[in-house]
């Protein structure tokens, strides 16, 4: 199912599963030496920019450790995943489309 970047933008704020889905999926376009190092080495235009990239990479560290954000870390996790939507439709074709 295709979704525009205005629903995509109000899934991450209204539904956690969408935001911890979003931070992740993200996350996972990291390079590894960029989850790494908690910082964006590669200007590529995918995964999180560089002045996310600490706080949002140790996000996705603490969802896969503990399968949830505090609540003040899902509301700045509410304030910074909506400039990622276009990523995250460009990941869900990519999906579609059985490409990694």
């Amino acid at each position: 199912m295709a979704y525009s970047k205005e629903v995509i933008k109000e899934k991450l704020f209204t539904e956690v599963n969408w935001l911890y889905r979003g931070i992740l999926a993200i996350y996972n376009k990291q390079t590894t030496e960029e989850q790494s190092a908690e910082a964006t080495l590669k200007h590529n235009k995918v995964g999180f920019n560089s002045c996310d990239a600490y706080i949002l990479s140790s996000f996705a560290r603490q969802i896969l450790q503990k399968g949830r954000l505090s609540a003040r870390q899902i509301d700045v996790a509410r304030k910074k995943m909506p400039k990622y939507a276009g990523q995250l439709i460009k990941i869900a074709k990519e999906k579609e489309h059985g490409m990694p």
